[in-house]
């Protein structure tokens, strides 16, 4: 009874048309119908912890520009993590945003345009946040296959086509494919591949969620590992998407990517393969544990990811790829990791905050409280 409701409700959705400029507030309606519908598969919320945050972005134009603009993505507030106390301030001069949503996704962005800008610019973004740990405990025997999706999924179900370029795409795809009839299988078999084969290289990144870098190098960071699993799984047949968020640390550089793949009747479950990789070696060389504590260790930190988790020291900011800003920017941008910057028409590279033509985040995070340790679950494996 409970998966025809489900198949009925996808079947009447698919009827409706949605206009570009609306298909934000379309999708955010549709996910909200599908989790009052089958409310009994949100995932558990546990350990809420929250934060005080200073994020900080050094930015210095090249000599002459004319005109700056700079987007700075809005972390938002939902179902699983809320924000407040929001202030956006300027050094040396002020300058005054102006909050703009682009139509595809309905991220958010201060929208800073300064005009013959006068030397180096800090622009300083402080908030509090609560964010929610969240465990999906996906079954994937229960998983269902749809035939069909909402209009406004078609985004999230056309693979990469940057993917073409690695010559062994195909058959990678096909030796997926092939392991089961069934899709979920065919997606932890993508898991598996990506886990098995990628090696992280921060060095060695597309920083584009390219699913190519990761093929043709087999090494990348957190977007190429989440790139390149996302189009596998438009390929099996579930909508995905890569979202990029802040860590929950002090760091120069905070900003990490994970990966959402719609899987009914689960909705949208949350993978991060990169961090869960690092973890799982780590684990693996600790000389603290015994050899069978180590494997078994290893075994929770890659199980608990494929049955779907994200941690409380994540802040979701940006969904999806490849979406056009507001006001448009004078280059297609693929992803926004951080912020998004251009001095005349041409983008602005991440760098030294001392030269021209680059910028440099920087964030300060004040825990409030003691929940909010990552991978404290670890412990009762030991």
């Amino acid at each position: 009874m409970m998966f025809f409701r489900y198949l009925v409700f996808f079947l009447f959705l698919v009827g409706f048309v949605v206009d570009p400029v609306s298909r934000s507030m379309a999708w955010e309606e549709e996910e909200r119908q599908v989790r009052d519908t089958k409310a009994e598969w949100l995932p558990t919320k546990t350990a809420v912890a929250k934060f005080k945050v200073d994020f900080r972005v050094a930015i210095k134009a090249p000599a002459k520009t004319k005109q700056l603009r700079i987007w700075v993505p809005l972390p938002p507030s939902n179902e699983n993590q809320s924000v407040w106390d929001r202030k956006l301030q300027t050094f040396p001069r002020p300058h005054q945003p102006q909050i703009t949503r682009e139509p595809n996704f309905g991220n958010e962005f201060a929208y800073f345009e300064i005009n013959e800008p006068d030397g180096p610019l800090e622009i300083q973004h402080t908030f509090t946040a609560e964010i929610a740990q969240l465990d999906w405990g996906v079954d994937y025997s229960k998983i269902i296959n749809a035939d069909s999706w909402p209009r406004s999924f078609e985004v999230f179900q056309t693979p990469d086509v940057r993917s073409e370029r690695a010559k062994d795409y195909t058959e990678i795809v096909k030796q997926i494919q092939s392991v089961s009839d069934q899709k979920s299988k065919q997606f932890m078999k993508a898991i598996k591949w990506v886990d098995e084969n990628l090696t992280y290289d921060s060095s060695n990144a597309s920083l584009t969620a390219d699913p190519a870098h990761g093929l043709i190098h087999r090494r990348g960071h957190c977007s190429d590992y989440h790139g390149l699993c996302g189009t596998f799984a438009r390929e099996i047949g579930y909508p995905s998407r890569v979202l990029y968020g802040l860590q929950m640390f002090d760091k120069g550089s905070p900003s990490h990517c994970k990966l959402e793949v719609f899987m009914p009747p689960y909705g949208w479950v949350s993978y991060d393969l990169s961090e869960t990789q690092k973890l799982a070696f780590k684990v693996g060389k600790d000389d603290k544990l015994l050899p069978e504590q180590r494997e078994k260790t290893a075994e929770f930190v890659r199980q608990r990811t494929l049955n779907g988790f994200r941690e409380n020291t994540w802040l979701l900011v940006t969904r999806g790829e490849n979406y056009p800003l507001t006001p448009n920017a004078s280059n297609p941008v693929s992803i926004i990791r951080t912020i998004y910057a251009e001095a005349d028409g041409i983008p602005l590279e991440e760098g030294a905050a001392a030269e021209a033509g680059t910028w440099l985040t920087m964030q300060r995070v004040e825990e409030v409280g003691d929940k909010s340790r990552r991978f404290t679950e670890l412990k009762s494996q030991h």
